[in-house]
């Protein structure tokens, strides 16, 4: 049986405003951000729990384990934000971001995401593709 996957309500106007398909290599990147900000913050973000609760509910028949279904669905959980991220990410310039411009870009991605602010670690995964454009 296939997963019940439908969209999620807060971020679906979000995507339906990308411009073009976000590329191969963001969406690469953006998937492993996602996954680590999930692995690592999961217990301070509500609505992936409520997502979580969501595809479980509606998929009965995900098995319990060996992995949990919030190992086995992260992907799933995750997904709007991977999309919204692979979009952003495929705006940045090919050059190195300004101080202002990383302020600029992190402000604008929170909001995308609709978080109240976002200040990642300098160890953080958004941080390198920041450097390394």
């Amino acid at each position: 049986m296939p997963l019940d996957i439908r969209p999620v309500p807060e971020l679906t106007r979000t995507h339906l405003r990308a411009r073009r398909p976000p590329t191969a290599a963001s969406l690469s990147w953006a998937s492993t951000i996602t996954t680590r900000w999930y692995d690592h913050h999961q217990h301070l973000h509500e609505r992936w729990h409520t997502r979580l609760n969501r595809l479980t509910a509606a998929n009965p028949r995900i098995p319990p384990g060996p992995a949990s279904p919030t190992l086995t669905c992260r992907n799933l959980i995750t997904y709007p934000e991977t999309l919204t991220l692979a979009a952003t990410l495929d705006r940045l310039p090919p050059h190195p971001l300004t101080r202002t411009e990383q302020s600029a870009f992190l402000h604008d991605l929170a909001s995308r995401l609709h978080l109240p602010r976002l200040a990642p670690a300098d160890h953080d995964l958004l941080w390198q593709r920041l450097h390394t454009r």
